[in-house]
């Protein structure tokens, strides 16, 4: 694993460290898998799987599903990537200096929606993907900090 992160990496580290933190304890498997790529798992325990891609140029993931609950931190974007689901696709195009991105992925994908993204551009495609294991997302009693006012 790289040791020389910038700021903003050590940054978004801490903040997915605090939102695993905010999540229930449950069991269950979640590896998220790509015909065409291996993954780096980086943790598993009974609530998450944390796994590290990597699309490089000209490479296709493959038809694949995606689990429910998806935490997808980009870490190096690159500058285009073609999105196949449900027989349409989109082209997206980012800027060289792109910056690390995050996105939630509530899921599931499943085969039959014949999901594949395939790195179109010139730069290798880098990202963290954070699946919460079945039932460890919970919108039920939120803690304290995020229903009292400051005030009470």
């Amino acid at each position: 694993m790289r040791s020389d992160f910038t700021d903003w990496e050590k940054t978004q580290m801490r903040i997915t460290g605090l939102i695993v933190g905010l999540f229930t304890v449950t069991t269950g498997s979640a590896q998220q898998e790509y015909p065409n790529i291996e993954g780096e798992t980086l943790l598993e325990d009974d609530r998450v799987v944390v796994q590290r891609f990597v699309l490089e140029s000209g490479e296709w993931e493959g038809i694949h599903e995606h689990p429910e609950n998806q935490l997808v931190i980009v870490l190096n974007s690159t500058n285009e990537l073609v999105y196949r689901y449900r027989g349409s696709e989109r082209v997206f195009e980012r800027p060289e200096n792109d910056t690390v991105r995050a996105f939630w992925r509530p899921g599931p994908v499943y085969l039959s929606d014949e999901h594949d993204s395939g790195n179109t551009g010139s730069r290798p495609l880098e990202w963290i993907a954070i699946t919460f294991k079945k039932d460890s997302v919970t919108t039920d009693d939120p803690p304290a900090q995020f229903v009292e006012s400051e005030n009470e």
